[in-house]
């Protein structure tokens, strides 16, 4: 049964239009159970198994080839609520790629992020900071424009990353927007000042919990041309952060905007060097 806690993050989420909504839900529901075969040294499977059946149905993935592709994170990260995670592309996958989802298993919102990219964007790699709440599988699952799926995974071991109170050092301008090109101008990270908050927190000064207010949707444009969106949720870490390399120069200008929940406050910024 889900807690008091977790009922009143859900109807407090409930409230706000965002896919999110459904998957949270979802998730809350799914996550005590534990798959029966899992070897003592590997984490739970979580809210993989429903997850994978809603998402993908019963559609084959393929699950072999670290040249393909990889995910890398730290086996024991030393910042559950900021932990990197890095997914690299091969020749296979570069310029191939229709979408790419980041799932967290054993987190309260197991879905981190859904990410659609244009072919016009031949990505290497893609690069995000996550809260991580307990020790997990953290999967990546790629579909390719001619329809194929590729998963790759790794475990985390962590603790608490989606309590985790905010940053005591967390100030400046809500929403500010920075980047940071590569010098060869083939990888941009792209950071936004927002607290990014869960529902699982608690404010240290006066025990109250926090509301979640979050960044839902972001956009990467070049001109007319979209070139990446994503609808991501809770499980971003604090001030979140993507970072995307190419193989090719980046086209410039490029305009990044972000959505915020509850507000739907729309956050805009252009990189031109």
């Amino acid at each position: 049964m889900m807690n008091s806690e977790s009922h009143r993050t859900l109807l407090e989420a409930a409230r706000q239009p965002t896919p999110l909504v459904l998957l949270l839900a979802l998730s809350l529901l799914v996550l005590p159970l534990q798959a029966l075969c899992d070897s003592p040294q590997a984490p739970a499977l979580g809210s993989w198994p429903t997850l994978r059946s809603h998402l993908y149905g019963t559609r084959s993935i393929g699950e072999v080839g670290d040249e393909l592709m990889s995910v890398e994170a730290p086996a024991s990260t030393p910042e559950p609520s900021a932990t990197p995670v890095t997914i690299h592309f091969g020749d296979g996958l570069a310029g191939a790629l229709k979408q790419v989802r980041v799932i967290i298993d054993n987190n309260p919102s197991p879905l981190v992020a859904t990410i659609d990219l244009s072919s016009k964007l031949p990505l290497d790699e893609i690069d995000l900071r996550v809260r991580i709440d307990r020790f997990t599988s953290v999967r990546a699952i790629a579909e390719t424009t001619d329809g194929r799926l590729e998963m790759r995974s790794t475990w985390v071991n962590a603790s608490g990353g989606c309590s985790a109170p905010p940053s005591a050092a967390a100030g400046g301008t809500l929403g500010e927007i920075r980047f940071r090109p590569s010098s060869a101008g083939k990888a941009l990270q792209i950071s936004i000042r927002h607290p990014n908050n869960s529902g699982f927190q608690i404010d240290p000064r006066t025990g109250d919990p926090i509301a979640p207010h979050f960044i839902s949707h972001i956009a990467l444009r070049a001109g007319e041309n979209t070139l990446l969106t994503a609808e991501t949720g809770i499980s971003i870490s604090e001030n979140p952060t993507l970072r995307i390399a190419a193989r090719t120069a980046l086209p410039v200008p490029l305009t990044f905007e972000a959505t915020d929940v509850p507000t739907q406050a729309r956050y805009t910024a252009t990189w031109e060097p």
